[in-house]
């Protein structure tokens, strides 16, 4: 009588062809995944901006928040009374950056004085500590004689938010673009890069 000895067949050979079956795969869909990465772009700033995010210290990233919001609220006003409001009403309103109090102090304790060029009205914050926060000024368009603000002027002439680091500040006889860079004035841009959902905004 003869006996065989079956052996079981080894899984060593199956585990092996797994293995690689895998590192496979995942090695083409780290390619397809690469290929197709775009790099984050990021616009670029001119020579007479600053970036809001990177560029601007806490208490100043704090103050162009309140001067965004206050522009809002100045630009209701104006389409109301059609004018545009003074520092003084906008103290009475308590509206940040222009009202008093332990917070604009501790934020450079800003004196606002308004000033005006035929095409624009400007806020002009001089700061009383600029190692604190830089002068702060706040941009809109002039009112027509007969419209509001928005409705003067292009998309492009809406409200902007400049800084002025460079010692104490002058009020502007100028208030276009180039004469505000040429006396040391720089605009405060929002960038946003590709990982941003919302378009790149500047005020």
């Amino acid at each position: 009588m003869n006996t065989q000895v079956v052996k079981p067949a080894g899984a060593g050979h199956e585990t092996l062809w797994v293995l690689l079956t895998a590192i496979l795969v995942l090695g083409v869909a780290a390619l397809f995944v690469s290929a197709r990465a775009k790099p984050q772009a990021v616009a670029a700033l001119a020579s007479h901006q600053v970036d809001a995010r990177t560029q601007l210290n806490a208490a100043e990233q704090g103050l162009h928040g309140d001067l965004l919001v206050a522009a809002e609220e100045i630009v209701a006003l104006a389409e109301a009374e059609r004018v545009l409001p003074p520092v003084e009403q906008l103290r009475s309103m308590d509206l940040p950056p222009f009202a008093g109090g332990m917070t604009s102090v501790t934020r450079g304790g800003h004196e606002w004085r308004t000033t005006a060029q035929a095409r624009y009205v400007a806020y002009v914050g001089r700061s009383a500590a600029p190692d604190v926060a830089a002068s702060f000024l706040l941009r809109l368009p002039a009112p027509a004689a007969t419209g509001s603000p928005a409705e003067a002027h292009d998309h492009d002439d809406e409200f902007q938010v400049w800084v002025h680091r460079e010692g104490p500040p002058s009020a502007p006889g100028q208030l276009d673009d180039a004469a505000l860079a040429r006396q040391g004035w720089r605009q405060v841009v929002a960038r946003y890069d590709a990982g941003v959902t919302r378009k790149g905004a500047v005020h």
